[in-house]
């Protein structure tokens, strides 16, 4: 993998990111753990020191929420009886919550999961409310974009219902559900929220900064890049989970030695988690949390099989299952962190090129 190395090195050199964490699974083998460059940037008259990225490093996972936590739990608690896929919105929430739009009362769950909720993609919750109640209040209070079904627009606001459903079903707030049932399950102590209004989460803890937050006039270093989950105290259904690249990959990898038949922790049954896997249609290039490659401009390069699996975190994080393969790769950055950094919504940056080209690396050398 020395390309791999030379293209890292060279990345990092020019400040496409401050540092990265690469861990890679090839047949149940870990054949790749590579680390590189800082926890931040050096500049000067900077109170925090930068620290050289080591495997105990926690990025901020950004979106790989929606299927490392959110889509899990969902089928976790399907898998349990205590939800079904063509559960609707009605039949958990009450009358009251959706007393302000009733659009939403026959969107099924997954429609949530696959985004074709007819949701919208994202709406600015931060300068609206500040708090959890009122966040989710706000959400469910949006218009429909787009008749339910009728297509697949990827979307922030799907998921944050969708995490509240699931609070509301079980009674138990998201970063429980996500230790109860799968965390503590595995032995995955790096991977976790991080709650806004408990400091002592961080304790012991050592992590990525995700750059500078105009909003809250501060660098990030510990504390959610998405503003609007912010507001959600750290913790949401789109975004918030926190990891270091060794146990994202352990998660992954569990899910695909499920799908193999080799799993020992059973946090979940094989016939659920193939159902929730499935294309849920020709044309879209989602599943229920996952996105397929998409041909020569996927994400994950040009080499993965169409039996893959993957998902890309705004703050330059990302996870492929190839599962005819056998293959796991997990690439995390802070490429919010530089000066080029694409904005949501906006163009692309640098590390959006960089990204297919160290998968292609990977691929290239082991399938």
């Amino acid at each position: 993998m020395e390309k791999l190395k030379q293209s890292v090195k060279k990345a990092t050199s020019e400040k496409i990111f401050s540092g990265i964490g690469i861990e890679v699974n090839y047949k149940g083998k870990n054949v790749l753990s590579l680390y590189d460059g800082k926890n931040m940037f050096e500049e000067k008259g900077q109170k925090e020191e930068a620290e050289i990225i080591t495997p105990s490093h926690f990025f901020d996972l950004a979106s790989l929420t929606k299927p490392l936590c959110t889509s899990l739990l969902t089928s976790i608690l399907v898998d349990k009886g205590c939800l079904a896929f063509d559960t609707k919105i009605s039949d958990i929430m009450d009358e009251f919550s959706l007393s302000y739009n009733k659009e939403l009362s026959g969107i099924k769950i997954e429609n949530l999961l696959n985004h074709s909720s007819g949701l919208d993609a994202w709406m600015q919750i931060y300068n609206t409310v500040k708090s959890r109640s009122d966040a989710y209040m706000l959400v469910r209070s949006k218009s429909l974009a787009y008749s339910t079904g009728s297509k697949n627009l990827y979307s922030d606001l799907g998921y944050i219902l969708l995490g509240e459903l699931l609070e509301i079903t079980t009674e138990h707030k998201l970063n429980y559900l996500f230790e109860h049932f799968v965390t503590s399950q595995m032995g995955l102590k790096e991977l976790c929220f991080i709650p806004i209004s408990d400091p002592s989460s961080k304790d012991n803890k050592k992590f990525v900064s995700s750059g500078f937050s105009e909003v809250r006039n501060k660098q990030l270093i510990g504390e959610v890049n998405d503003e609007n989950t912010f507001v959600f105290n750290g913790i949401a259904g789109h975004a918030g989970l926190f990891g270091t690249a060794r146990n994202v990959c352990s998660l992954a990898q569990e899910l695909l030695n499920i799908i193999e038949g080799k799993s020992t922790s059973a946090i979940i049954s094989k016939e659920t988690l193939l159902k929730s896997l499935q294309r849920t249609s020709s044309s879209s290039e989602w599943g229920y949390g996952w996105h397929y490659p998409s041909g020569k401009d996927s994400t994950g390069g040009k080499n993965l099989s169409k039996n893959s699996i993957g998902m890309n975190g705004f703050t330059g994080t990302s996870i492929w299952i190839d599962i005819d393969n056998s293959l796991v790769i997990t690439i995390l950055t802070n490429r919010t962190i530089a000066t080029d950094a694409a904005k949501f919504g906006g163009i692309k940056d640098r590390f959006s090129a960089l990204r297919p080209l160290m998968h292609d690396i990977i691929t290239g050398e082991l399938i």
